[in-house]
């Protein structure tokens, strides 16, 4: 071999040698060094401080609702308070009734929203047992349903979703259906 050949094999191969430096040398991150690559870290992570932030957040929202829910509760229960005791008191439905159990309907409905329940299918249901033969016995009965549902709301806790606080929401919209539809 002349010495022409080698000189040119020899430079063909330290063209191709630097062409793969060159090229492997773009592919690392910007953190690394050549000699001490570092953990590699993905360029769209957060930074810790950001992620305790919004966990943070999450978890303040979660408690927010979860009062929310709770005070949504108590203003059921003093809305049936006041429909039962206008309705004991008159023997009838009144319009004002009507729209204090229109915001009753409401609320629940708010309600089981939050817990994951489908106001049509509980509504459906049969209710034979729902009703009271007069007005003010259905109201009565709204009162004890809007209860017990205050109540399953009460024993749960933000983390837990109660089907029986789902089903008392039910019965709730139930009731005050039939109870709207007294004259």
């Amino acid at each position: 071999m002349t010495a022409r050949k080698l000189l040119t094999i020899s430079l063909a191969t330290a063209a191709l040698l630097i062409a793969a430096f060159t090229s492997s040398a773009q592919d690392r991150q910007t953190d690394q060094t050549p000699l001490l690559p570092r953990a590699q870290r993905q360029q769209d992570d957060a930074p810790q401080g950001v992620r305790d932030m919004l966990i943070r957040m999450q978890i303040e929202k979660a408690k927010k609702d979860f009062q929310e829910r709770l005070d949504r509760a108590e203003r059921a229960t003093k809305l049936s308070h006041l429909i039962g005791a206008s309705v004991e008191k008159t023997s009838k439905v009144s319009n004002e009734d009507r729209e204090r159990i229109d915001d009753l309907e409401k609320i629940t409905k708010d309600l089981l929203d939050d817990l994951g329940g489908d106001a049509g299918d509980l509504i459906d249901e049969v209710t034979d047992q729902d009703t009271g033969k007069t007005p003010a016995a259905t109201a009565k009965e709204l009162e004890n349903a809007v209860a017990i549902m205050a109540a399953e709301l009460k024993k749960t806790t933000r983390f837990t979703i109660s089907a029986a606080a789902i089903e008392s929401s039910g019965a709730v919209l139930r009731i005050a259906r039939v109870l709207r539809s007294y004259q």
